[in-house]
């Protein structure tokens, strides 16, 4: 696999057929799976306003299979692929012990899609517990939908830099811009704020691996 920059080297780690891990994302929730006429539908539940196993939402699990890249030619390349990715998935298992949601978010932006849905939930269930700390008055199933919203926003932001679209947010709420900014906005931004600190904490320790991966395939050229 190449080692050209942390979030393409999480990526590659947890593509294809040599990635089989299958990490649990973080604990404190418990999941069932429904059938749906476009897959499998994951609900997440746990303690809302003091009860336990409430509905706290339901995501669609992709019907995404990984394939296996060819990276050279004859079984030599095929292992060096394989122990590469066993070097960053290593770091992200270490990762996943030390800062669950960092892992989380790493997860959900930088995996494969088919990868993605677990921790996509875990990292809305973060968001909806803190909205629950703050005792707002807007309607928690609409905070949801803007919540994942949020997560897959700030996910491509930080993975392309694409800019992210708050009319997507208004179409989402039913609302136009007058509310957005009277309702709506202040919200949005706690939630944003929620996240802007994963990226670095997640990128950090597999960037460490990749520039000194980097520099000894230098020294070997």
């Amino acid at each position: 696999m190449r080692f050209d920059t942390a979030r393409q080297a999480w990526h590659d780690a947890f593509d294809g057929s040599a990635a089989a891990f299958d990490y649990e994302a973080m604990g404190g929730r418990s999941t069932a799976t429904l059938s749906t006429r476009r897959g499998r539908k994951v609900v997440i539940r746990g303690e809302v306003e003091g009860k336990a196993d409430q509905v706290i939402c339901r995501i669609d699990a992709p019907r995404v299979s990984g394939a296996e890249t060819v990276v050279g030619k004859g079984s030599g390349s095929r292992v060096m692929d394989a122990c590469e990715r066993g070097i960053i998935q290593n770091v992200v298992a270490r990762l996943r012990d030390s800062d669950p949601l960092a892992y989380c978010w790493g997860m959900a932006a930088y995996a494969p899609p088919a990868k993605r849905f677990k921790e996509r939930a875990a990292l809305l269930q973060f968001l909806m517990s803190e909205f629950d700390k703050w005792e707002e008055p807007h309607p928690r199933e609409k905070v949801s939908q803007l919540a994942l919203f949020c997560i897959s926003a700030c996910a491509l932001r930080d993975v392309n830099g694409r800019s992210i679209d708050l009319a997507q947010a208004r179409s989402i709420l039913g609302c136009d811009k007058k509310r957005w900014d009277r309702e709506w906005k202040s919200l949005w931004q706690r939630l944003q704020r929620r996240l802007d600190t994963l990226p670095a904490r997640a990128l950090g320790p597999v960037a460490e691996v990749v520039e000194v991966y980097k520099e000894k395939m230098l020294k070997v050229g």
